[in-house]
């Protein structure tokens, strides 16, 4: 019956898509006169909303009272930003009209801002004019007026320029910006375009007017694997992995994650189902979920990630593609859609000493019993001989000790300061994987020798 329900459940599991386009709300503030820019038309004031301030001056001409209108009835617009991080769409402003934020015409700098910056290519040949780099959370490039062809910078010189919050360090730190804010200012002849009240005045412009431009829908990103260290696979098992993301805007209220041998979703190894969770940002293998497999030995696995917003709609698949060799498996098969797990198990150190009273001065033969995983391929351990283990003994904190030798299994120590001392070993296999343990031992002096004299 399980498998039954497991096949029902990946077989009509939904395939992967491409990382969410990020659409962006709210609004921003254009100077003195100018006023409210809005980026998507579900945001847009044209109606009857007379008790919200400013409303009179931002209603389209002719000014004066209008009835309400549904929202995008008249001005359908809305701005956004695509998986390669290229902006595209119109925002609009009651008096300017709309602002586009991708198109043909030859931007002042000749696309210099944007096509040195932009992690794709934004120019011409895409009707590209600005764009978003996650890696340094900075917007680049241009947006201009429709109507008189008014250019707005917004890489600007002002501090800060416009920037989004994402998972890296904050851009405007110490004044709660979330991870999906914008901040900072774009600039143009007709006065700079604040794109968050926080960012303007210290946010002491927040108590007379509240505005910030967002992204409005939620987004994944820094999916990374394995994150599973030397250390992890010594303390537990090397057959691990920790996957992780980061919300980079909206709100989160579940998630799943899928782990396959192969790149598709439809034959997983690892389903974890549903999980509620507010700030989970990662899924750790092995666990006891009953759709979760066990991970082999030097094996490759994708997986994706999806998160729920607050209204319990999914985004779409998230799959991790980052994989370098600076991750911890070394991105072994080169491919940046893959982790890694470790080959075999790694070697358990092990050591005792004698005799057990340890005196300064005097030799103490150390003696590693350690282990190491069969060079056979059994799933078990075996003791360390030969040429399959490798050792290094050191003592921490007695620097004028002697180690006689300091790279066999057997090792005589001659410590010089009573104290309690920490010997180290590190025991290494044969394709170098390695791990340590550590023992503190109080060595003391040795007693005197009393003999007794007659009294004469």
């Amino acid at each position: 019956m399980v498998g039954v329900f497991l096949f029902f459940l990946f077989v009509f599991m939904p395939a992967p898509a491409k990382a969410a386009t990020s659409t962006l709300r709210g609004w921003a503030w254009w100077g003195d006169t100018l006023q409210k820019v809005y980026f998507n038309c579900l945001d847009d004031v044209i109606g009857d909303r007379l008790d919200v301030d400013y409303n009179l001056d931002s209603l389209p001409v002719p000014r004066g009272f209008h009835f309400y209108s549904s929202p995008c009835q008249y001005t359908n617009h809305k701005v956004e930003i695509n998986s390669q991080g290229n902006f595209s769409g119109k925002a609009w402003n009651a008096t300017k009209g709309f602002i586009s934020f991708s198109g043909t015409t030859t931007p002042p700098d000749g696309y210099g801002s944007t096509s040195s910056n932009c992690p794709a290519t934004c120019n011409s040949s895409n009707q590209c004019w600005a764009c978003y780099d996650d890696t340094d959370q900075n917007v680049y490039g241009w947006a201009q007026v429709d109507d008189d062809g008014t250019w707005l910078k917004l890489d600007s010189a002002l501090t800060p320029p416009v920037k989004i919050q994402s998972c890296g360090s904050s851009v405007w730190p110490g004044y709660g910006v979330q991870p999906g804010d914008f901040v900072g200012y774009a600039t143009s002849s007709l006065g700079d375009l604040s794109f968050n009240c926080k960012s303007e005045s210290g946010s002491d412009m927040c108590a007379t007017r509240d505005y910030k431009v967002v992204i409005g829908n939620l987004t994944v990103g820094n999916l990374s694997a394995p994150n599973w260290p030397y250390s992890a696979a010594c303390n537990s098992t090397a057959l691990g992995a920790t996957l992780r993301w980061c919300k980079k805007s909206g709100t989160q209220t579940a998630y799943e994650v899928i782990v396959s041998s192969t790149n598709s979703t439809t034959t997983p190894i690892c389903y974890s189902g549903k999980k509620y969770s507010t700030d989970a940002t990662q899924y750790n293998l092995p666990n006891l979920d009953p759709a979760c497999s066990s991970l082999d030995y030097d094996s490759a696995y994708y997986w994706w990630v999806r998160l729920y917003d607050e209204y319990d709609q999914p985004t779409d698949w998230y799959q991790y593609n980052t994989n370098s060799v600076s991750d911890t498996d070394n991105n072994r098969d080169g491919l940046n859609l893959t982790f890694q797990t470790y080959k075999h198990e790694f070697p358990s150190p092990y050591f005792t000493w004698s005799p057990y009273e340890v005196l300064v001065g005097t030799s103490t033969l150390f003696s590693a019993t350690s282990s190491q995983y069969s060079p056979h391929g059994l799933d078990d351990y075996v003791a360390c001989s030969g040429a399959n283990c490798t050792y290094l003994w050191t003592v921490l904190n007695d620097p004028g000790s002697t180690i006689t030798p300091d790279d066999e299994a057997t090792t005589s120590i001659v410590f010089s300061l009573a104290a309690s001392t920490t010997i180290n070993l590190v025991v290494t296999d044969s394709i170098g994987y390695y791990c340590s343990t550590s023992t503190i031992i109080r060595i003391n002096y040795g007693l005197p020798i009393w003999r007794e004299i007659k009294a004469r």
